[in-house]
């Protein structure tokens, strides 16, 4: 069997010289099945049968379908590495190698994901290869993110990043601000998608940007796994001359979205270095954490008015969650006696109606998407100066913001994606100068409908993350329940 694969251009490869038995071997490891039964497509074919091509990201799966067959596969591939006379900046060494390490896995394949927890040093592996790029390389660097506290945040970083090699000039497009005429621009992908949309007026706007993207040499999206839906795809492939492709993510792949991972895998061209948690835990830049789950059978609680049958998810969750007198009384009293301790916490809700009932309960500020980003960042800072406290707030905080001087994370409303899960915890497990120790506090939710099995794929989460023997289960209809939570906390603590 004479298996030839040729790289025919930046995002794909071409399988046209293989024999035939190849050819059929190839089709049939690219061939994937459907898991939407009510599909019309059985199968997912991830190659061109006219042309015999498979986008850039489908490689691994050849090379590994004819490696565990003992079948040579030639492949004529481009050669890529870093840049001659490039030496990266120290700061990527001793307990940050592993963001040198990263740049230099990203020099030798230009094209795909980079996968960085939270206090990996994301932006500062962005920062250094596009530093690599500008004094080695022609053309444009486009740098995507999906919110403005992101966007402030990018900007800040990379302007920190370059003041040892005397600043560097940013362009920006955002809420309808278009200026690209920098070497390296930041970008909110909201604005980009309005401007090239024909809601857009200022046709010359549009066409401008229409060329900006054409011709640009390198595209990076920050949180791919939340930025990568079919829509964005297709802003993304208007960048079609581009020589590099750089993807972040702590989690870019997400659970029960199969088809549009395998489609991510595929355009991207896959996963080229991930950093570990247990590697920033033995190094420093993670503190260690525990996580204690409060259990809550909402079978043996009396909800009046309360046929399960009658009611969809939506409704279920707002009964069940949040607002629920049982569920909400035990969050108060967690938040009671962490508040007495003075643990710095950070309560996390997916609704923003259960936050305002919570913040109206405890007179504890609650800040959301809906408040403007002054109020958030003032309210932020007001708890970070704080000795403890607490802060509840939305999922604007569940990404890219890090805020390593709290200490605890309570994930209240439940919910399913485990990419999600990572997220959030990411938020408070960084470790500082006088912090070595994290907890994350969630809950067991029981109920047949929904929430056990969203529960179980949160504890799995954090038992693949840190070991069974870190995750500790209290019940909350147990007497001593809270007297067991205090215990570990002042333990944990070394209260």
């Amino acid at each position: 069997m004479k298996v030839l694969i040729d790289r025919i251009d930046n995002f794909n490869y071409s399988f046209v010289r293989s024999d035939k038995d190849a050819v059929r071997q190839i089709a049939k490891c690219l061939t994937f099945k459907n898991p939407d039964i009510y599909s019309r497509h059985r199968n997912i074919e991830k190659f061109d049968k006219r042309n015999l091509t498979f986008q850039i990201g489908m490689l691994d799966n050849v090379k590994n379908y004819f490696d565990k067959r003992n079948i040579k596969c030639s492949i004529f591939d481009y050669k890529f590495n870093l840049p001659n006379g490039i030496e990266i900046d120290s700061r990527l060494s001793g307990k940050y190698i592993h963001q040198r390490k990263a740049v230099e896995a990203f020099f030798k394949r230009r094209f795909g994901i980079i996968c960085v927890p939270t206090r990996g040093g994301k932006t500062f592996i962005m920062s250094e290869i596009l530093r690599i790029f500008l004094s080695s390389d022609k053309g444009n660097f486009l740098f995507l993110v999906d919110n403005t506290t992101l966007f402030n945040q990018a900007i800040s970083d990379v302007k920190k990043f370059f003041k040892n090699y005397g600043g560097i000039s940013i362009g920006e497009i955002k809420a309808g601000k278009i200026d690209v005429t920098k070497r390296f621009t930041v970008g909110m992908i909201q604005t980009i998608q309005s401007t090239l949309s024909m809601r857009c007026k200022d046709r010359k706007k549009r066409l401008n940007l229409q060329k900006y993207l054409k011709d640009l040499k390198f595209l990076s999206v920050d949180e791919i796994h939340d930025n990568f839906s079919d829509s964005k795809l297709r802003l993304y492939r208007r960048c079609h001359n581009i020589d590099y492709l750089l993807l972040l993510s702590a989690t870019p792949y997400k659970s029960n979205t199969y088809l549009q991972n395998l489609k991510l895998k595929s355009w991207s061209g896959g996963i080229i270095y991930t950093i570990s948690e247990e590697t920033l835990r033995k190094r420093g830049v993670l503190s260690d954490y525990k996580v204690i789950e409060f259990a809550i059978d909402h079978n043996d609680i009396n909800y009046p008015d309360f046929d399960p049958d009658c009611l969809d998810y939506s409704e279920l969750r707002k009964r069940l969650i949040f607002c629920s007198d049982v569920r909400n009384n035990a969050l108060l009293e967690i938040i009671k006696i962490l508040s007495e301790y003075k643990l710095k916490t950070l309560v996390l809700f997916q609704s923003i109606e259960h936050g305002n009932i919570i913040s109206s309960m405890t007179d504890i500020p609650f800040i959301s998407g809906k408040d403007k980003e002054d109020k958030r960042e003032k309210e932020k800072e007001i708890f970070l100066k704080k000795d403890g406290g607490v802060l509840l707030a939305s999922n604007i905080f569940k990404k890219g913001i890090t805020l390593p001087e709290a200490q605890i994370l309570i994930n209240v409303d439940e919910g399913l994606e485990d990419a999600n899960t990572v997220q959030r915890k990411g938020r408070v497990i960084a470790a500082t100068k006088t912090k070595d120790r994290s907890m994350i506090i969630d809950f067991i939710d029981i109920f047949d409908l929904y929430f056990s099995e969203h529960s179980e794929t949160r504890l799995n989460t954090y038992i693949d993350a840190i070991g069974e023997d870190n995750v500790g289960i209290l019940d909350i209809s147990s007497d001593d329940c809270f007297k067991t939570f205090e215990v570990w906390i002042k333990k944990w603590f070394r209260l």
